[in-house]
């Protein structure tokens, strides 16, 4: 039992025996209370008493408080330990004086979200989608943050202000966006299959032509078969670089120009960019299967083509370049360049409002400050860039990672922290992080962020109410264009279908909305 308790056990019980009369008396009626031989209004009995008072507070305050609990529920892969065996929130717990119930839900994330809420428990922080939080929003179920982020100072110093809009609803901040990602992918191509070419690495969209045709017809790998394709990937992002170096994003997504929202499938230079596409599919440098492909970097390393869109990570890690160098101990993939065209030098594209996650916090915590109180100390801790973030980043010091010369370097044990990602509620410095994860790849990492992308804003975009976007027809559509199963002369067609059948003037006019009230157009 807790010292608190048992002291108010014992006052209850003497309170008890007093109020019933049961003195005490002894050997003939001597009377064995002491308060009872004392005068009631005795100084120096005053005296004992308000120091024992003041003994006893003293004592209240040096006891540790118990540790405050409160729950987590987000979607997640799993692959975590058990929580009472999870290095992290056990430190964190331990960190942070609480008793955190973190729960990661693997399948039906939604549904099981939605009974919690439906039977009067919701979890005291939670993870939504676009969709959810507004649902949420608009059921009074989520705490307005904005007031609180004063008790967040590594928040604000860490959230940039796109990061911070990112979890804004009808003007309010009601939620918390992971930092974002950053770009990694670029076009890869067979850096030895230019020297047996004799070809330079494209710099301009013609010369990329060129070279996929060549890769395509001039056997590159001098197996003296025909047997290699230019280009591969999966689907319509395969041709991403294309786009963007017509100075247009890939289809489906909202740009801003001269301070004007812009559907990026109806631009008119979206037009050309197929057309150009197309001239590659008729001279059979792209490969046939591209658009239903399932595992391109398979086919990549197995010597079928001899570019492809991936990201770093897929392609150029130790494990990754024995993959392929087993195959063919020739092979080097190498990163190409953003390409130049009609639009300027761009590689695909950057979306600023794009975020891996959200989280919540339950409007419920209002009524519970200090619970409220905690759960905003742990998102503080968690995004200290010294300690807290070190711990959901890398796991316990000393035994998943050691500090060396001020630089973090892993240790074996850093292959337990798998799933650590799942905790990282705030994100993380991804720069840092990769680095740190794969020191090897710094010259790759880097090379992927400093391509120029163009920007776009779909994440913060969403659909009117009561609209549902036909995304089929608008997809199909443009394969038929690439493929020329359709003319190209029927383009404008195409656009004015888009309008009027798909309430694109509609989207248009919400998505300005929606970026004016961010401050992205005037």
């Amino acid at each position: 039992m807790k010292k608190w308790t048992m002291a108010a056990t014992v006052l209850l019980m003497c309170m008890v025996t007093v109020l019933s009369g049961c003195s005490g008396t002894k050997n003939g009626g001597e009377n064995i209370n002491p308060a009872a031989t004392k005068s009631p209004t005795s100084n120096a009995d005053n005296q004992d008493d308000k120091g024992n008072q003041e003994r006893q507070g003293n004592q209240d305050k040096d006891k540790p408080k118990d540790p405050v609990k409160f729950s987590v529920l987000i979607p997640g892969s799993g692959g975590n330990p058990p929580q009472e065996e999870d290095p992290i929130l056990q430190q964190l717990n331990k960190d942070l004086n609480m008793d955190m119930d973190f729960n990661i839900s693997t399948t039906e994330y939604n549904q099981v979200l939605t009974a919690k809420i439906a039977g009067g428990t919701p979890p005291d922080v939670f993870g939504v989608t676009k969709d959810t939080l507004k649902t949420f929003v608009e059921q009074d179920l989520l705490l307005d943050l904005e007031k609180y982020l004063d008790k967040l100072p590594n928040i604000k110093a860490a959230y940039t202000e796109t990061d911070l809009n990112k979890g804004k609803f009808g003007g309010k901040l009601v939620a918390l966006a992971k930092r974002p990602s950053i770009p990694m992918e670029s076009y890869w191509i067979r850096a030895d299959w230019l020297k047996n070419l004799k070809l330079e690495p494209p710099k301009t969209i013609e010369d990329f032509k060129k070279v996929l045709i060549a890769f395509t017809n001039d056997d590159p790998d001098g197996n003296k078969k025909k047997d290699t394709y230019g280009l591969t990937g999966a689907d319509i992002p395969a041709f991403y670089g294309i786009f963007s170096a017509f100075g247009v994003a890939p289809p489906g997504h909202w740009m801003i120009q001269d301070n004007k929202v812009v559907y990026s499938t109806t631009a008119p230079v979206t037009k050309d960019a197929l057309a150009f596409i197309a001239d590659l599919v008729k001279a059979g440098a792209v490969d046939p299967e591209i658009v239903t492909n399932q595992n391109p970097l398979d086919k990549a390393f197995k010597g079928q083509a001899g570019v492809i869109p991936i990201n770093w990570s897929g392609i150029s890690t130790a494990a990754a370049v024995k993959t392929y160098t087993d195959i063919n101990p020739n092979a080097e993939w190498v990163q190409l360049d953003a390409l130049t065209g009609p639009g300027g030098k761009y590689y695909s594209i950057w979306d600023v409002g794009s975020n891996p996650s959200m989280i919540v916090l339950s409007k419920a915590l209002e009524k519970e400050p200090e619970k409220l109180d905690k759960v905003l100390e742990y998102l503080n801790y968690i995004t200290d860039p010294d300690k807290g973030q070190m711990l959901v980043n890398y796991g316990i010091e000393g035994k998943h990672y050691e500090m060396a010369d001020g630089k973090v370097k892993v240790l074996p044990a850093i292959s337990e922290m798998g799933y650590a990602w799942q905790v990282q509620l705030t994100g993380r410095n991804e720069m840092e992080y990769l680095k740190v994860k794969f020191a090897d790849q710094e010259k790759e990492i880097d090379f992927a962020l400093n391509l120029p992308r163009i920007k776009v804003y779909s994440s913060f975009v969403s659909l009117p109410d009561q609209v549902i976007a036909d995304e089929r027809y608008e997809y199909e559509e443009l394969i038929k264009f690439m493929y020329s199963r359709r003319p190209l002369a029927e383009f404008d067609q195409y656009v004015e279908k888009l309008n009027s059948t798909f309430y694109l003037p509609e989207r248009t006019q919400k998505a300005e909305a929606e970026l004016k009230a961010l401050g992205y157009i005037i």
